[in-house]
Formats: C-alpha cells, structure tokens, sequence
C-alpha cells in the first residue's frame, strides 16, 4: 500500500464527517438508561438519515441495549466517550439472513449479524465506546463447529472506517470483511477469552476474505482465534476470483489467539502484497503463519513482515505450511508423497523477514512445502527467535537465514 493511497483513505473520511446533520438516537426514542431494547430506534435514525443523503447517526452518553440492526451508505455511527452498547442474546432476534444481491443472485448467512452492512460506501463507527456481543450465552449454546452470528459485518461495501471502539464478546467473528476495499481499522481494541480457557473459539478478530486496501494500525486484538485472518477463497457468481492484496498491519499488539496474523487456510484467489511491521505478539499459539494446503490453491507471494518482537509464543514463532490440515502432527509430516500439479496446488514464494526477535515454545522457524512445489525464496534478515526445538525445513528452496542459505 502506498502512502498516497492511506492518505486518500483519511482525506475520505474527513469529507465524510465535516459538515453532516447529526441524528440523535435519543430523539427516536432510543433508551440511554440500557433498560429497553432501542433495535428499533436505531434503525429509524440510521434511516432517516439515509433518506437525507447520510449524516451522524450520534449515541450520546449512556448504556443502550440493542439487537441487530443494518447500516446504509454515508453513514457515521458516532459514540460519546464510555457509550456502551450492549446486544440482546436472544436467538429469536438473529434469524437466518438471506440478501438478495442487485444481480438477482442472493447472499445468506446462517444468523443475522449483530451490525450489518452491504454494498455501502463510505461509512463510519467511531468514538471511545464500547461494544458488548454478549458471547457467553452464545458460546454454550452453540459450541464449535457451530455457527454464530458475526459482530461487524460488511459485504461488498467500500471506504470504510472503523476507529477507537472497544470491541468485546463476540458471539463469532468480530470484524468481517468480505468483497471489501479501501478500509481503516485504527486504535481499536477487540477483546474475548482466549478458546484454551474458556469456550470462546472461532473469534477471529479481524477477518478478510477477500479485501484490498486494508490498514490496521494501533489495534489490540485479545482473542479465541486468530488475531487478525486474511484469506481469499473461491469467490462468488458476483465478483469472480478476487485476491487479498495491498494489505498494511502496523503499530498493533496481538495477545492469546491461535495465531497473531494469520494468511489462509483459504487461498485459492491468491494474496499479495502484504505487509506487517511494528508489532509486537505476546502469547498467541503462533506469531507470523502462512498456512494452506493442496486443494485450496493459490499464489501467495511478496509478503514482508518488519520489526516484530514475539513474547511466550506457545507453538511456532514463525511458520509456513503448505500441508495445513488442523494438527500440529499433519504439519510436521516428512514423509509427503509428490501429487500432479493442478490449478488447485498452492505455491508460496518471495516472502521476506526483517527485525523478528524473541521466543517461542516450539521451532521459531517451520516451513513446510509440496514436493510437486516446494516453498520459494524466503529470506530472513535480522532474526533472532529463541527456541526449544531450533527450526524445521521440508520441501523448501532457497530459504536464506542472516546471510547464510539453509542446505
């Protein structure tokens, strides 16, 4: 991502908010006392200014209670500080939601989304708020594999903002971003118990599948999955094979989750150019994880992380594995037998390490490629990831470690 193209991102935003008609929830009856559900207040306010070309959709201070509702273009959902929003747990109020796309063709989901939007442009969630998902109930109720309802849901949309809000007990997926481009996640805090202490899995934190034009930076993600998940599928009807790429992750703690950033298991689309520095990772299962396998397909290349510190990582501190199966035993299988190569083999290439320090419990370097496509030109510069097991090499080529190539 060029700094042009993060500058266009904020110069949006600006020209969003600067002289919009602010709509009160409270004038639409919405209760800042949390007592009574405001599902339907909200709704109308977020309305009527969509029927005004858009505006500020403003919670003034106070606890809310709420349900799902939809958000709608030109659309600035604006907290006062200690606003806290906080969502029903009632499965009644998230129904299986089907959308029918401008194409004829239709988009479901399994349970509403707790904040929802699709095909919007230019929309905005800020203030030093909280938002509760109200997990709990839904974690022992519908235990993995089940699905949940997602919190932050955008589809298909564009230029969007996320900024300061505190994101806590997702039901499912925190932020999902699916055929989304041009989006700021900035001093966010995301926050559910990690899956090894209580039943909080499948809580990724941020979630993209595909996107483009992505900035996260100044975020805390504390979480039941993996911090921060790119991936890039089969794609759609609507949108064909779209792949992840011009990806910028920065300035950013990652605690607890199953890996601190995490590219794939989907990867058909492909994912490029993305690049994480300034970070630092403390107690996720794994650090920096490429993870795909035969079958998903893909070219993931020119990936370049910089100037990570990783603290008590429990698994791996750095990883690529192009055998990823869900067991740490499939991945450290020798014995790999050589299979044709088809349009759904991975490849992973052209990927770059600078600045990596600290430890991990297992190897702090683990690749894993295909004999019929071995993993291509990793370089690794200024690492220094102390561990119990050294590293651990298989199918690779060309895999340089401070200065010196590995045989």
């Amino acid at each position: 991502m060029t700094l042009g193209g993060i500058a266009g991102i904020f110069l949006a935003v600006v020209s969003l908010t600067a002289s919009a008609t602010v709509y009160n929830v409270t004038d639409f009856g919405a209760d800042s006392t949390g007592k009574n559900a405001s599902t339907t207040a909200i709704t109308k306010a977020i309305d009527k200014a969509s029927e005004d070309y858009g505006g500020v959709v403003r919670f003034t201070k106070g606890q809310y209670l709420s349900g799902p509702f939809e958000l709608k273009s030109n659309i600035t959902l604006q907290f006062d500080d200690d606003v806290v929003l906080k969502f029903l747990d009632d499965p009644k109020e998230y129904p299986p939601l089907t959308k029918l796309l401008p194409n004829g063709l239709t988009f479901s989901l399994p349970y509403t989304p707790l904040i929802r939007a699709f095909i919007v442009r230019n929309v905005v969630i800020r203030g030093k708020a909280i938002l509760d998902g109200n997990g709990a109930p839904w974690w022992k109720r519908l235990p993995p594999p089940n699905a949940r309802p997602q919190f932050l849901f955008f589809y298909q949309s564009y230029n969007i903002t996320v900024e300061d809000v505190a994101i806590r007990n997702s039901p499912m997926y925190n932020i999902q971003l699916i055929y989304t481009d041009h989006v700021l996640l900035k001093g966010i805090s995301i926050k559910n118990p990690p899956s090894y202490v209580d039943p909080g899995p499948n809580t990724d934190g941020i979630n993209c599948n595909p996107c483009r034009y992505l900035h996260v930076t100044n975020v805390t993600v504390d979480t039941g999955d993996d911090c921060v998940a790119l991936d890039a599928d089969l794609g759609d009807k609507l949108m064909g094979r779209w792949p992840t790429e011009h990806i910028l992750i920065e300035n950013s703690h990652m605690f607890a989750g199953h890996g601190a950033v995490s590219i794939g298991s989907a990867t058909t689309a492909g994912l490029r150019n993305i690049t994480v520095r300034n970070c630092i990772f403390n107690g996720t299962d794994r650090g920096l994880y490429i993870k795909t396998r035969r079958g998903r397909g893909g070219l993931v290349e020119d990936i370049h992380y910089h100037n990570i510190t990783m603290l008590n990582i429990r698994k791996e501190g750095v990883a690529i594995a192009a055998v990823y199966n869900g067991t740490d035993e499939g991945m450290h299988e020798r014995n790999i037998h050589w299979v044709p190569i088809d349009d759904t083999t991975p490849f992973i290439r052209n990927i770059r390490y600078r600045g990596i320090r600290g430890n991990s419990k297992l190897e702090s370097l683990f690749i894993v490629g295909l004999p019929e496509r071995q993993v291509l030109d990793v370089i690794l510069d200024d690492f220094h990831v102390q561990s119990e097991k050294g590293i651990f090499l298989n199918q690779t080529q060309h895999i340089i470690i401070n200065g010196k190539e590995q045989l």
